[in-house]
């Protein structure tokens, strides 16, 4: 038996196939989170899986998708959205989550938030918590993503 995906369901796998994540294909498909998640769960349950790497699996059994799956080109991580990447430079100069939330007139939660999801962007999760700000900030300036640094906080 060869379940039927939409087309929908099927971009949402080949994408999860390549290793995107569910933000990262909610970005993709110009559809939100939730979205991605929907359509993600829809195409399990049409497959009969019992999780997305499964799905996978099952698809490829099912010549749904052509055998192992590549893993994607181009950079692994996206770049950081304009929220982010505010709060980041926002956050450069070593500032408190209380005052870049001042700054920027946001919550701490956001500002704590924003910073997780840029931290992930920019491949910095893996390394230990007091070093993530200082290495996503050095990388988001060496792509160009934030202004360099100002000569206040050379200084510091």
């Amino acid at each position: 038996m060869n379940p039927t995906l939409t087309e929908r369901e099927l971009e949402v796998l080949r994408l999860v196939a390549t290793g995107f994540t569910y933000e990262e294909i909610a970005e993709q498909l110009s559809i939100n989170t939730n979205a991605a998640r929907g359509l993600a769960g829809r195409m399990r349950m049409r497959l009969g899986a019992l999780t997305t790497p499964h799905a996978v699996l099952l698809a490829v059994q099912a010549g749904i998708l052509d055998g192992r799956p590549k893993r994607r080109t181009g950079p692994h991580k996206q770049p950081l959205t304009t929220r982010q990447a505010q709060v980041l430079a926002a956050a450069a100069d070593g500032a408190s989550l209380t005052v870049v939330a001042r700054r920027l007139g946001i919550t701490r939660e956001q500002v704590a938030a924003r910073l997780a999801e840029a931290y992930l962007r920019l491949g910095v999760t893996h390394l230990p918590r007091g070093q993530r700000r200082t290495a996503a900030i050095t990388a988001a300036r060496k792509h160009g993503l934030i202004p360099p640094a100002t000569d206040k906080e050379r200084a510091a």
